[in-house]
């Protein structure tokens, strides 16, 4: 005959299975931050182009010559730059917009945005020496594919600057903004 016992039964403690828990997603987490990629993509500047652009105009097309007004002019400095981007995510990366900032010894700052394909044909029409400049263009609306490497231009427009005053700058940063992932910000040479 079996003895009849009365009291509590015997329970394993839940604190074995939470610890083997705890110990099983910390190893997760650790390979996870040492397997995978610190950052989205390695971006490098290989080269970049200036074209300063200096206009005079003496007056609006079509509106009367007034007598005393002197020229305006106005100088422009169009940076092209070139970009290597690899992606290290296995998955495909896409840029929204790429931007520049320029800060110069006083540290005033002037900033820049990568013009729309179309705006970019425009300037094309308008200044035919950016041409030669940006043979591939960066496609901002394509992704990137996952775990490759993209080389295109940037144009960027920087108004009122000129060879000299890019020179001696304090620091140029080229930020590259992505849909999915945080920026990326990098000094441009």
């Amino acid at each position: 005959m079996s003895d009849l016992n009365l009291g509590p039964s015997q329970q394993s403690s839940p604190l074995k299975g939470i610890l083997i828990a705890v110990v099983v997603l910390a190893a997760v987490a650790v390979g996870v931050f040492y397997l995978g990629p610190h950052r989205t993509a390695e971006i490098t500047i290989p080269k970049t182009h200036l074209y300063a652009a200096h206009t005079t105009s003496k007056s609006l097309p079509g509106a009367p010559h007034i007598v005393g007004q002197l020229a305006e002019s106005e100088n422009d400095l169009y940076v092209v730059a070139t970009l290597n981007i690899k992606n290290n995510l296995p998955i495909p990366i896409y840029l929204d917009n790429v931007t520049a900032t320029y800060t110069s010894p006083e540290d005033t700052v002037l900033d820049a945005r990568a013009p729309s394909a179309t705006d970019l044909s425009r300037l094309e029409e308008i200044f035919p020496a950016l041409s030669p400049l940006m043979p591939t263009p960066l496609p901002l609306s394509e992704g990137i594919p996952a775990k490759s490497t993209v080389q295109g231009t940037v144009l960027l427009h920087f108004p009122g600057l000129t060879e000299q005053t890019w020179k001696e700058h304090k620091s140029i940063t080229l930020t590259l903004n992505y849909i999915h992932q945080s920026p990326q910000t990098i000094p441009i040479p």
